[in-house]
């Protein structure tokens, strides 16, 4: 493992820190919830949704954190204004304490996630997600006359996915019809407390890049960083051939349903048939993603639904633990009471 020259910042949300030399801190899980398409939203325009269940796969992230002592963000998205306020209303009267990104592909949503966030009095939770290179006037206008100070800062340069191109869009700007660049944009817009987001880029289009680029946003700037490197499973066009559906199975299913007794044997061992087996497959990378750039010193793992925290979660420990028994090599302490090493070893 290794240490940064550069002193690393650390931001401190309601207890949660997040940054810092690989080891010091637990990595900051942040779990989507309330996505496309996700079934316990019952109408995306209002955010009606079903709150029995979105309440205990909510605390099943937190009970989780209380035995390994991973903690979490929630990613809220939305994609209307009016669900926003409904996801925050439903978030805020279940837990009063941990932070939120809002998260949309809606710019006039997000915009108004972010004046309401003002307008009730829990703007210091909320996280921006995020300031990029197609982000609007309105946005950044949103952002300043706002007390939101905490935003994802997405270093994404559609032109060049190398570690210079991403880089670029950080500093100088000029990329995606914007003259400033992400980090100006921030500051102007009253971000305090960035947190930078490599971009995850799919395989065959600058995915290394999206991992050195951890490397080299704690060497320069020292400000916390991550991505949703899950994207890059989400992405991975082989993958969803292989993986198929009820409707077009894979060709490993295909292959499977000839070999009886294989089948047998995996059926055996797999919960939900086939079902299982493919979803086994699946997860590997899904999880696995993640895990090359904690080792490479991410701060935040946006790992995708909520739903995937079980495996997400034990992996992260087990990642955690490791990072810092190679850490103290380096000089490197713990600075965290919370941190797995001190409840699963």
């Amino acid at each position: 493992m290794f240490r940064f020259e550069k002193e690393q910042s650390v931001w401190d949300f309601n207890g949660t820190k997040i940054g810092g030399q690989p080891g010091e801190y637990p990595t900051v899980l942040g779990a989507s919830i309330f996505y496309n398409k996700h079934e316990i939203v019952k109408n995306d325009h209002t955010g009606e949704i079903d709150k029995e269940t979105a309440e205990a796969l909510w605390n099943r992230c937190l009970e989780l954190t209380d035995i390994t002592g991973i903690p979490f963000f929630i990613q809220i998205i939305a994609e209307f204004g009016e669900a926003f306020e409904s996801y925050f209303d439903w978030f805020t009267s279940i837990d009063n304490k941990t932070a939120f990104l809002m998260d949309s592909s809606a710019p006039a949503a997000l915009a108004h996630a972010t004046r309401y966030v003002t307008e009730v009095g829990i703007a210091d939770r909320a996280i921006y997600n995020s300031i990029n290179g197609s982000i609007s006037q309105e946005n950044i206008d949103a952002l300043a006359n706002s007390d939101v100070d905490a935003a994802i800062v997405l270093a994404f340069n559609p032109g060049d996915p190398s570690v210079a191109g991403r880089q670029k869009v950080l500093n100088e700007g000029g990329v995606a019809g914007q003259t400033k660049s992400m980090l100006q944009i921030a500051e102007e817009a009253g971000i305090k407390r960035p947190i930078l987001d490599t971009a995850a880029t799919p395989l065959g289009i600058g995915s290394g890049g999206a991992y050195r680029e951890i490397l080299a946003c704690k060497a320069i700037h020292g400000y916390p960083t991550g991505g949703a490197y899950h994207n890059m499973t989400v992405s991975w066009t082989w993958l969803k051939r292989w993986k198929g559906s009820k409707k077009n199975p894979s060709k490993l299913a295909e292959t499977l349903q000839g070999k009886d007794k294989y089948v047998a044997q995996l059926l055996h061992h797999y919960q939900g048939g086939m079902d299982g087996v493919i979803q086994a497959a699946w997860s590997a990378p899904d999880i696995g993603c993640n895990l090359i750039a904690s080792a490479l010193g991410a701060d935040l793992i946006m790992f995708g639904p909520i739903e995937n925290v079980e495996p997400m979660i034990t992996a992260q420990a087990y990642a955690d633990i490791t990072i810092l028994e190679a850490a103290r090599d380096l000089g490197i302490e713990v600075l965290s009471e919370e941190h797995p090493i001190f409840k699963l070893v």
